[in-house]
């Protein structure tokens, strides 16, 4: 399948998996426990899908691969408690722009790990994906949770910035997207459990089950993962099998478009001619980066 429609497919994927964190979100307490049944489902989905693709047949797992994988599974832990936090602090279409920022950070780390540098035009196309995404972004943060929720999403930038090129080196360590993205989704819903039991968030749920509120949030994480697998980390880890990761990336940056969308209809956020410029440089940096590859 080619990677520029499993890219696009990746940032919707992305927009909408977001959306449901924010919604499963309003349920105070639940951070961790979102994070570790969201990538446990995303990861038994993912292990059907490789196993079906592949025949059960396991590639050779390289020290290069191995290494690369705990550093993925790691950042991407961090990057998803710090992301929580900020979800819980501000509106979906004000932070997900920002993730853009990350487009160029990924050239200099990919190059370093794997000799790889996109187009002098390619480039180009990231800034102005940059500059659509600020776009969308509103004003400023409300009020006094502005330093917190930057303070939070700017550690998950930051890990992000360096899993991309990461998940690359495994995938083509593995010679398999799904394979690859099947290891990282199960590490990092392993690694939420100790956070869990470190918050206490049992008795959250405990709560949640005696309200008979939890058996709705336990399908509303269900589907996040869902929602993971198949239309976010899946195709993005597929598409990394034949493209460099800075382009898979760049391309998935688009989703503040996606994200808008989503908030007007899940969270009445509003359209503003801001809105509207910044689709239009999204899409413009979007051809450049495929048109000038």
């Amino acid at each position: 399948m080619d990677w520029i429609f499993l890219s696009f497919l990746a940032a919707f994927g992305q927009a909408f998996g977001w959306a449901l964190k924010k919604k499963t979100l309003e349920n105070k307490g639940v951070n961790n426990t979102l994070g570790a049944v969201s990538f446990f489902s995303a990861g038994i989905i993912l292990v059907i899908m490789w196993g079906v693709q592949s025949d059960w047949i396991v590639p050779a797992m390289t020290e290069r691969f191995i290494l690369a994988t705990m550093i993925v599974i790691v950042l991407n832990i961090v990057a998803a408690w710090a992301g929580y936090r900020a979800l819980n602090k501000a509106a979906l279409s004000t932070l997900m722009p920002f993730i853009a920022l990350t487009s160029l950070a990924i050239v200099p780390v990919e190059y370093l790990l794997r000799g790889i540098l996109p187009s002098p035009l390619q480039i180009v196309g990231m800034v102005v994906v940059i500059a659509g995404a600020i776009l969308f972004a509103a004003k400023k943060l409300p009020g006094k949770e502005a330093l917190a929720a930057a303070g939070y999403f700017a550690v998950t930038l930051l890990c992000y910035s360096v899993t991309a090129p990461f998940m690359a080196v495994a995938v083509e360590e593995s010679g398999s997207g799904l394979f690859s993205a099947t290891v990282f989704h199960l590490g990092i819903a392993v690694g939420f459990i100790p956070l869990m039991v470190r918050a206490k968030e049992s008795g959250v749920v405990s709560m949640l089950r005696t309200n008979g509120e939890w058996k709705k949030i336990l399908w509303l994480m269900i589907a996040t993962g869902g929602v993971i697998a198949l239309l976010e980390n899946g195709p993005a880890t597929i598409a990394l099998e034949t493209a460099k990761a800075s382009e898979v990336f760049a391309i998935k940056r688009v989703m503040p478009f996606f994200a808008l969308i989503l908030g007007i209809i899940m969270f009445g956020e509003k359209v503003t001619r801001r809105h509207i410029a910044g689709t239009a440089l999204l899409v413009l940096g979007s051809m450049c980066i495929i048109w000038f590859r």
